[in-house]
């Protein structure tokens, strides 16, 4: 066999070369299209936009003044009837913008009872209010929980706040095999013994006849007492788990902060962190029976 001609190699050589430099060169094209092509969308999107802003505002001003005279053409019983049918439809939003609302207010409430703090002999069991009368709205109402979820009187309520926090509601009365009578902070039958989360003093929690607030009386006489600290669950009660929230001290109405009864005694009024007509969802904490 003969040699293959040098100058055929040189020019097979360089035929390879020239399209190894073509297939490189769309390769690069393509890798700098699809790289820029994003920046490049967005610029050419906002260029055509200002470019078409003026068309498009004649063209809606052209359409509301065509709408404005063709309103003028229309009698009156058909605009009151359009009106009519505009303001049904507002309120039909309305309703179901409220409706929305109301719903993702429940979902809140309800996530925050689900992460209540879990006490140590303690079994919360999630209930519902069933009935509710208005001659007590605030005092106490039923609930859908009783005696077969192992709801026993005594057992301590809590609900969330509007910060979603567990706060004492108060306390069950009486049970039957499928409720439970609660009664709350703002009855006299309620009592629970309480402590202030800062001087770390101890009292009992009742409702006060005459001030129409809960007071927390039997508290040392020598005690300092300040407006705003918190005041929770002593847990001394084997009904009540300790340290969860009911409210914060308060002024009384001459404007003191503690009152001395029987130079023995301080008592200090209270104000719950718990809006009694808010409650819907609660949880009862119920004591856990040792297996």
């Amino acid at each position: 066999m003969k040699p293959d001609d040098p100058l055929n190699e040189k020019r097979r050589f360089a035929r390879n070369l020239h399209g190894a430099s073509i297939i490189g060169a769309v390769v690069i094209c393509v890798i700098v299209v699809l790289a820029g092509y994003r920046s490049f969308r967005r610029i050419f999107s906002g260029f055509s936009r200002d470019f078409m802003s003026p068309f498009f505002s004649c063209a809606v001003k052209a359409e509301d003044k065509t709408a404005a005279v063709g309103l003028m053409f229309n009698s009156k019983r058909d605009l009151a009837r359009q009106l009519a049918a505009t303001s049904r439809e507002k309120s039909r939003l309305e309703t179901e913008n409220a409706l929305l609302k109301g719903l993702s207010e429940e979902n809140r409430k309800l996530r925050a009872l689900l992460s209540i703090p879990r006490k140590t002999g303690y079994e919360p069991v999630f209930a519902e209010i069933l009935t509710r009368s208005v001659a007590t709205w605030r005092e106490r109402f039923v609930i859908n929980r009783g005696e077969k979820d192992g709801i026993a009187p005594g057992d301590l309520v809590v609900a969330p706040d509007r910060r979603g926090r567990p706060v004492v509601v108060g306390r069950i009365k009486n049970v039957s095999r499928h409720t439970a009578t609660v009664i709350t902070l703002y009855s006299d039958e309620c009592h629970l013994s309480v402590i202030l989360a800062t001087s770390r003093l101890c009292g009992g929690l009742e409702f006060g006849t005459y001030s129409r607030r809960p007071l927390i009386k039997y508290l040392p006489a020598d005690g300092t007492y300040a407006e705003g600290e918190t005041v929770a669950t002593s847990g001394i009660s084997s009904h009540t788990p300790h340290g969860l929230l009911i409210g914060t001290v308060i002024r009384n109405a001459s404007g003191h902060v503690a009152t001395i009864r029987d130079q023995m005694f301080a008592e200090v009024e209270m104000k719950p962190f718990i809006e009694m007509d808010a409650v819907k969802f609660l949880a009862v904490y119920t004591r856990k029976i040792p297996q």
